[in-house]
């Protein structure tokens, strides 16, 4: 077990959390998840811990299994909460969810701009496996490349 940062919780979203949920994700994306996202996770049993500061729900993330992968979805923190470790608790969270589930593989996108989380990624052992042109949305209609990293439980080996 992950322990969680000092001064903080972590549990399983509750439908009862999305309205918070949804607060933080419309202020920290450009595309942001809807309700019907969230429902939909979890009604598929997709991993969905949230953190909480005293009762308050501070930041979340989203892993799918997909048989022996898994693509983290989503990992946000209200800005309010950055810099804390929370994102990294986060991502350990789900990593370890993704071995429970028997998934030694794990995936994801990242913008190129989000030169925050890359470091992040890579000082948790991703490694950048390819790109995707033009995935994320951006003002004024615009797109940004995505970096597509790929986590491996030690002495894995890729099947590709």
């Amino acid at each position: 077990m992950i322990a969680c940062p000092p001064g903080f919780v972590s549990r399983p979203m509750l439908k009862s959390d999305l309205p918070k949920v949804l607060e933080i994700e419309r202020s920290v994306h450009f595309t942001p998840w809807g309700e019907q996202a969230f429902l939909d996770a979890m009604a598929t049993g997709d991993e969905l811990p949230i953190v909480l500061a005293d009762k308050e729900l501070v930041g979340y993330g989203a892993l799918k299994i997909l048989w022996r992968e898994a693509e983290i979805l989503n990992v946000s923190i209200a800005a309010p909460w950055r810099r804390r470790g929370l994102g990294r608790f986060l991502v350990a969270t789900l990593l370890q969810s993704a071995l429970r589930h028997g998934a030694p593989q794990v995936y994801l996108e990242v913008r190129e701009s989000n030169t925050g989380a890359q470091t992040l990624y890579r000082q948790m052992d991703f490694e950048v496996i390819g790109s995707r042109k033009a995935y994320y949305a951006c003002p004024e209609g615009k797109r940004e490349d995505a970096w597509l990293m790929r986590w491996q439980e030690k002495g894995v080996r890729n099947a590709a």
